[in-house]
């Protein structure tokens, strides 16, 4: 079954979001329309407006408003995957060619640029001044985090603090925001506004992690792009930096880690090590550290139905295979 499908009503609105999508993304530019129904059609999870939908029916704040909200934190989202596999070369996302593979560098830039031109219009028409500063605040930080994480590639000295941080701002700070975003018109105490999107904080964090962990333990038809990319990349995550400071394991690592030119074999090597170090059980530990604070929180949320699809959905998040 599909985890939204426990929750007739969240489905009901997602199958709403997935419409406004398509509404948005008409042009009057038929590449653009184009590129644009071909990122919808490819689907995805849809986290994040189901946080906005979730927070939002939590606060009681009615379906008209909470559709257009969740709609464009969607695509917000996949513009930033556009521009992510640019930046990545990536061929594959979601299990179809990439954007910029299928036509090129310029026309997926620019077709990532529209698609955040039509989220902060969606956002700007059916919300307040404030919350659009929310989400153009949360904006920043993801490019900020997008450009550590750049700038620090192939660095076989990044910290465990300095990894986190990353994380926090190119990933946990949209699911964040989403939760705030969605309670935010209601009248809900500024407390249990803040309690909801440190929640999405939470799980976000818990969320990346979690994929993280995934570039070694899944394959690439799970996945829908490939395995080790990270490491091809010369991102590190914290399963690297685990292993990296493992005395065992760690020298072998730096020295496989610093030959620029990475073949499939030595990629095969590197997942050896780092699985054999512990640092996928480490890794798991840390995710299962911001899980119990995501659960902590929704333990102090009045109890309803939204807030138990909050909880569920921090397990199903915490053994996804993709």
């Amino acid at each position: 079954m599909n985890f939204w499908e426990q929750y007739p009503d969240l489905h009901k609105d997602l199958d709403k979001v997935e419409s406004k999508l398509r509404q948005e993304v008409r042009s009057r530019n038929a590449t653009i329309e184009s590129i644009l129904f071909r990122l919808v059609n490819a689907g995805g999870k849809r986290l994040r407006p189901a946080l906005v939908l979730l927070s939002g029916r939590y606060a009681r704040v009615k379906e008209e408003k909470l559709i257009p909200l969740a709609a464009s934190v969607e695509m917000l989202h996949m513009a930033t995957l556009v521009h992510d596999d640019v930046i990545d070369d990536a061929d594959f996302r979601r299990g179809i060619e990439t954007t910029h593979r299928k036509w090129d560098n310029h026309t997926a830039i620019f077709a990532g640029d529209y698609l955040l031109s039509k989220a902060f219009g969606v956002l700007t028409h059916n919300t307040e001044y404030k919350d659009a500063a929310v989400m153009a605040k949360a904006f920043k930080f993801i490019c900020e985090g997008e450009i550590e994480q750049y700038y620090t590639r192939n660095n076989i000295n990044t910290s465990i603090k300095k990894y986190l941080t990353r994380i926090r701002y190119k990933t946990a700070m949209l699911f964040s925001m989403s939760c705030y975003l969605g309670a935010s018109p209601s009248k809900l105490p500024r407390h249990e506004k803040n309690a909801l999107g440190m929640y999405g904080m939470h799980m976000g964090m818990a969320f990346q992690i979690r994929d993280d962990l995934l570039d070694f333990l899944s394959s690439g038809k799970q996945l829908g792009k490939p395995v080790i990319n990270d490491v091809r990349q010369g991102i590190y995550t914290l399963p690297v930096i685990y292993a990296l400071n493992d005395r065992k394991y760690g020298r072998e690592l730096r020295r496989l880690l610093q030959d620029k030119d990475k073949p499939e074999e030595r990629l095969d090597e590197i997942t050896r090590l780092i699985i054999n170090s512990g640092a996928v059980e480490k890794s798991k530990a840390l995710q299962q550290k911001y899980l119990n604070k995501g659960r902590n929180i929704i333990r102090i949320l009045t109890p309803n139905i939204h807030s138990g699809a909050m909880r569920d959905l921090l397990s199903f998040t915490a053994d996804r295979e993709k």
